[in-house]
């Protein structure tokens, strides 16, 4: 049996994402372990799994509510910056506590996030196999996809191709002050540096949370690279909400993440959207403001601080939101085609790949009024199609089997490893 060891960044969705993974390894008789700041604590506890404390004099807890909400504030490259500070004061946390504390763990086997690129070099400083989780959308580089925090379609022609090639360049280059963070450690332990980023990821076994039908068409996936579509997180059962205001009227369900700016503009716009149509909107604001606040919007939406998201997913007929790739995905498990407001990172990626797919449409900020979103509203409401891609959608996420696929795939992965070699380092693993 294994000691996994979870590493992921402190978002809600990114801890969830390992966390339903490793349940399903918890019940097959391993044990599983999330090494985080203290702000996690609460959440790996209600998710089952242990919990071991990193940081806890730089990062005390409250410190990620602290840092979204000064996120929340900022644009641009305000943000950009902001968001690259804390990144390189959580890698510099983790390549200096991770260590000693997995050692002292008997872990034996890492998960990573495809978002925390120290984790690769933490696998490597002490010779234990780990696998990639692709909670957002897959970011390995293919000469026909771009990069994720792009609005584009799939390649098709050589422009593109150049396009998308120097865009992954100009994106390694942005976070260059991230790799030579981690090789600076990499160098002290006699590691070997990385190239890019894009080197972090599983060499044995890389799990991406979406399905082929969604993704664009890839020419060259890695051999360890497999879709497991949407990975079924525990639903908020115990959130209150108020089913009795629901009248049976078309329902649009509105939410913009957890993580987002000055929001109440948007809502404002979308409930301007709603009131002319045939249609009741619930607007979920994820804990960035005050449902008291938006007493006076039009058409009387229904407002919450937090909504039982797959519940009203379940009698959704559209959902409009800042196409996050998890509420996206739940939208497409319940067969809700979506209207996408793409707001910041791979948003943009998800959102090309919801039209692509033709499941819904979007809407960029700058060209967003309510008008223009009424028009979209109506469009998804009345064209059959939408909601039938969306249903083909998730008939492909059902298929692609979720966390019990990648229970089955990490238990696979690891046996064959236990077989055939023992490495002291990942150098073997890379050479497979």
């Amino acid at each position: 049996m294994h000691h996994f060891g979870l590493i992921c960044p402190p978002g809600t969705s990114h801890v969830t994402g390992l966390t339903t993974v490793a349940r399903e390894l918890c019940q097959r008789g391993h044990r599983a372990t999330v090494f985080n700041i203290l702000d996690v604590e609460e959440l790996a506890h209600k998710e089952a799994v242990g919990f071991h404390p990193l940081g806890v004099a730089a990062h005390p807890k409250g410190f990620f509510r602290q840092f979204s909400d000064e996120f929340r504030q900022l644009h641009g490259l305000d943000a950009l910056r902001f968001g690259l500070k804390a990144a390189l004061g959580e890698i510099t946390m983790l390549l200096e506590e991770a260590p000693d504390a997995l050692r002292a763990a008997g872990v034996t086997t890492l998960i990573v996030d495809q978002g925390q690129p120290a984790g690769s070099t933490i696998a490597e400083r002490l010779g234990l196999p780990f696998v990639t989780i692709c909670n957002a959308v897959p970011s390995d580089p293919d000469p026909r996809v771009p990069p994720a925090v792009t609005p584009w379609g799939p390649a098709t022609s050589w422009s593109d191709r150049a396009r998308i090639w120097a865009s992954y360049r100009f994106i390694d280059m942005a976070v260059s002050p991230i790799r030579r963070r981690i090789n600076s450690y990499r160098t002290k332990w006699s590691l070997k540096p990385l190239r890019s980023l894009y080197e972090t990821f599983s060499p044995i076994l890389e799990l991406a949370q979406e399905t082929s039908e969604f993704d664009f068409p890839r020419q060259s996936p890695p051999r360890q690279f497999h879709y497991i579509g949407l990975i079924r997180r525990a639903g908020s059962l115990d959130i209150a909400f108020p089913f009795d205001r629901l009248d049976g009227r078309p329902l649009v369900y509105g939410s913009l993440g957890t993580v987002a700016g000055d929001t109440k503009g948007i809502f404002r716009m979308l409930a301007d959207a709603c009131a002319p149509l045939p249609v009741q909107l619930v607007i979920s604001l994820g804990g960035t403001g005050d449902a008291d606040q938006y007493a006076d919007l039009p058409g009387d939406p229904i407002v919450v601080n937090y909504a039982p998201q797959l519940t009203i997913l379940g009698r959704a007929a559209v959902t409009v939101c800042h196409a996050g790739n998890n509420t996206v995905l739940e939208s497409m498990a319940c067969g809700v085609p979506v209207v996408a407001v793409p707001l910041n990172t791979d948003q943009y990626g998800v959102a090309a790949r919801l039209v692509q797919c033709g499941a819904g449409e979007r809407i960029s900020l700058g060209q967003l009024d309510a008008p223009r979103l009424r028009e979209r509203i109506a469009k998804v409401l009345s064209q059959p199609s939408y909601a039938q891609r969306a249903r083909a959608i998730c008939e492909s996420l059902d298929r692609a089997g979720g966390e019990r696929r990648a229970a089955d795939l990490i238990e696979q992965t690891l046996d064959l490893l236990s077989r055939t070699h023992r490495p002291d380092n990942l150098e073997y693993l890379r050479a497979r």
